[in-house]
């Protein structure tokens, strides 16, 4: 009886003492783990010719050859430059604990072409329209100059196979001493057009060769 009275007077002692509070009992929280490390690998890298620059997924590794850099497991995509030459992007998939090998041949980027000079493009859009044919000339024994459409000067004969635009065109042949020569000859596109021009001079025609005698002399009879 007597203990049960001193527990009440200590009960209600400790309500009426001021910031008195009843500890927590809290239970310890085991430890997290840390995550544990993603699988890595590796890739090796090779060029020809050699590349000035080798990228992973955007992060630079340096120049070529590049061996066994690690990287996470998976799949990552190469860039690889080098100057004068297209830049190659390559996927490459890396397997944990191995090693991925990369060998490219890099391709040299062709040179633009360059601009003709414009009297040649304005021919070479001429003949776009137009197609070309052929000339030919031979002159008998001589000339010393063959003349197409009063402009294009092409020295002392023989010509051959001299292209001009298909159609009409006007040649003009001169000799010393013999008389200019005009005709209009038709090129027909793909085809040669061929002529051979007697230009004898006034001296040339005035020598008529002797005739020599081919029969024989009848044999006296015995």
């Amino acid at each position: 009886m007597a203990m049960m009275k001193l527990a009440s007077a200590l009960f209600f002692a400790l309500a009426l003492v001021p910031g008195a509070a009843l500890a927590e009992v809290t239970r310890a929280e085991p430890a997290a783990k840390p995550d544990a490390a993603p699988p890595k690998g590796f890739v090796t890298v090779a060029c020809n010719p050699g590349c000035e620059g080798v990228l992973v997924d955007g992060r630079s590794l340096g120049p070529s050859p590049v061996v066994r850099a690690e990287l996470p497991a998976g799949t990552h995509k190469l860039t690889l430059r080098r100057k004068g030459y297209p830049e190659k992007k390559v996927d490459v998939v890396v397997k944990a604990g191995a090693t991925a090998l990369v060998d490219v041949k890099l391709v040299q980027q062709a040179a633009p072409p360059k601009e003709p000079p414009s009297d040649i493009a304005a021919r070479v859009a001429a003949r776009k329209i137009k197609a070309d044919g052929f000339l030919s000339v031979v002159c008998d024994p001589a000339c010393d100059q063959v003349i197409v459409d009063g402009k294009r000067k092409l020295g002392p004969a023989p010509h051959t196979n001299v292209s001009f635009p298909g159609g009409q065109h006007e040649i003009r042949i001169q000799r010393k001493g013999a008389p200019d020569k005009v005709m209009v000859v038709n090129l027909v596109p793909g085809q040669t057009t061929a002529f051979r021009v007697a230009m004898h001079t006034e001296a040339e025609r005035a020598v008529v060769p002797a005739k020599a005698s081919a029969e024989p002399k009848a044999k006296p009879k015995r």
